[in-house]
């Protein structure tokens, strides 16, 4: 067993320096590695520690997250902008009409009506042709395309 976790240690040790680059250090517990800590707001309590850490100071410190995302939502702004005037297409900038939904909810209720205006202007005419048995079908068909002609003009 204590091989194998020889053996894993190593691995270990090869995968995390591969990561790290060709001058990663081997031993994490060497006095270069206990010199190169640096503790923003925890003061060490153990003595070997004490000596060699350095307690980092607001200069000290490089980067953070604030200073390097700073200007990114400027710069994200920006990048939106120039993409949105290289797309403007007036094809879609075109607004629908704006009772097109109007249009499509009453579209099923006026199939429903066209047919029931259908079924009386057959059953008006029906009654008119049983009115008048003297009269012959071509007759009162061509009454009716002439009142409707009257009507229309009427209208105008």
């Amino acid at each position: 067993m204590d091989q194998e976790a020889q053996k894993r240690k190593e691995r270990l040790a090869a995968i995390r320096k591969r990561k790290l680059g060709a001058n990663a250090q081997a031993d994490r517990t060497t006095e270069e590695a206990e010199k190169a800590l640096k503790f923003r707001s925890y003061t060490p309590n153990h003595d070997t520690l004490k000596q060699h850490v350095e307690i980092a100071t607001p200069n000290d410190i490089g980067d953070t997250i604030e200073s390097e995302t700073k200007n990114l939502t400027k710069e994200a702004l920006a990048q939106a902008a120039e993409k949105q005037k290289e797309e403007v297409d007036l094809f879609n900038l075109a607004p629908k009409k704006p009772n097109w939904d109007l249009k499509r909810d009453v579209e099923k209720k006026m199939e429903k009506l066209d047919r029931k205006t259908q079924r009386a202007i057959y059953e008006i005419i029906r009654l008119r042709l049983e009115g008048d048995k003297d009269a012959n079908l071509a007759e009162v068909v061509a009454n009716a395309e002439a009142q409707q002609k009257f009507e229309a003009e009427q209208e105008e």
